[in-house]
């Protein structure tokens, strides 16, 4: 966990600013939260939460995301899985940037007991509007993946992507799809997250969204791949 916090702190201190304060506000910020429960033959309790930041000024841009699931069956914890990322950008013109970006992992449940990678790159808005978003980013960095059962660590370099998608399908509903990928001469890791976003008020939004992640390679007693499907309320400030 130390290792969130030390992430946190390189993250902050790695938001650019410019010299006029009035630029620098977080925009496009929402948290999210989802939770069911169930009592009887089975008593199940899920939980999905997350925070996400965007500050975007004349030459930079920085985000921030937290991402985490929580679930038990019967008082047995079943997930339970962290994920801190962050990228700053150097805008070099109004479609391209360069970036540095950073993402950790920790995952009860999974293969490893957690992935960080740290990578820069360049990015390239196709379009970038509130009805419709096209954005891709492709970097090269440095992973480590903590294997959980014997504390092994995969460690190397890592390509990069995102694709970041976004479309309006009516007055109230969005369809987004976010994809991205981290390849080691170790691992391949992909993960896809597709959805629909439904406008329940001015700040409130209902959303919906599958998302699978896939390693290419895993010790024999863990599948390659793994889904969840969330239902979230998102508010916007």
């Amino acid at each position: 966990m130390y290792k969130l916090i030390i992430l946190l702190l390189i993250s902050n201190t790695l938001f650019a600013q410019d010299n006029n304060p009035e630029k620098n506000k977080w925009s496009g910020s929402k948290g999210y939260f989802g939770f069911s429960s169930t009592r009887g033959n089975s008593n199940t309790d899920n939980i999905t939460a997350g925070l996400k930041l965007k500050m975007e000024s004349k030459k930079w841009l920085s985000t921030m995301s937290l991402d985490i699931i929580f679930a038990t069956s019967d008082d047995i914890d079943t997930a339970e899985r962290y994920v801190l990322a962050s990228t700053t950008g150097y805008k070099l013109d109004d479609n391209d940037y360069l970036f540095y970006g950073s993402r950790y992992e920790q995952d009860k449940f999974s293969a490893f007991d957690y992935t960080m990678t740290s990578n820069v790159g360049w990015g390239h808005k196709f379009y970038d509007k509130e009805d419709n978003k096209l954005i891709t980013e492709l970097g090269i960095g440095y992973k480590t993946e903590a294997f959980d059962i014997d504390r092994r660590k995969n460690t190397g370099l890592a390509l990069t992507g995102k694709l970041d998608y976004l479309r309006k399908i009516s007055q109230t509903t969005k369809f987004v799809n976010t994809l991205f990928f981290e390849a080691t001469s170790d691992n391949t890791y992909i993960q896809n997250d597709i959805g629909i976003s439904v406008k329940v008020s001015a700040q409130l939004n209902l959303n919906l969204v599958h998302q699978t992640k896939y390693n290419s390679t895993v010790p024999s007693n863990f599948n390659n791949t793994d889904t969840l499907f969330s239902l979230n309320l998102a508010y916007t400030f």
